[in-house]
């Protein structure tokens, strides 16, 4: 009787299965860089949507395996540290969202994209409250949260663009998986 060699993948399933697995934290890092291009003087706004909560939201009802909370801690630690802020503000912020998200992720998952939408604006509402509360804390005065709002305002708007680019590189990219 023959004997059968236990199945080894090639060194090429093997790569294709780290770019698979890292896809989404990578595209978590993009947003954060594509948060500090002056987007605002090309559509004449000052503001910028909050690219790395899009990227937090749609990996963690999609593929949360694939985006653990040490990946969202790290991309709210390059958020924090490219933007000068408070250290570890970000992070915090996009860990806690991550752990609400993930409690609420059964609600999400299969539903159609309105719902899902909405579930967002949610999630950005609270992120963006949760920001305003540690911000107002640090500096000791109430900040007012206008430039919050209008901030998550233009982030729940634009999502949608990024939820269409970000299923194209799962249908395309993380197919295998």
């Amino acid at each position: 009787m023959a004997k059968l060699e236990p199945y080894t993948p090639t060194p090429a399933a093997r790569a294709g299965r780290i770019v698979m697995t890292v896809m989404p934290f990578v595209m978590g890092m993009a947003c954060v860089l594509l948060a500090f291009v002056p987007l605002g003087r090309i559509v004449g706004s000052p503001l910028t949507p909050a690219f790395p909560l899009m990227a937090i939201y749609y990996w963690a009802i999609v593929k949360p395996e694939m985006f653990p909370p040490v990946a969202v801690l790290a991309v709210g630690l390059m958020f924090d540290l490219v933007s000068g802020g408070a250290i570890g503000l970000w992070a915090f912020v996009y860990v806690v969202t991550y752990a609400v998200v993930i409690s609420q992720r059964m609600l999400l998952v299969n539903t159609p994209f309105s719902a899902f939408w909405f579930g967002f604006l949610a999630t950005a509402a609270f992120a963006g409250f949760l920001g305003w509360v540690i911000v107002s804390i640090i500096h000791g005065i109430f900040v007012p949260p206008g430039s919050v709002i209008r901030h998550m305002a233009v982030t729940v708007a634009v999502f949608p663009v990024f939820a269409m680019l970000f299923g194209r590189i799962q249908t395309r990219v993380l197919q295998g998986s």
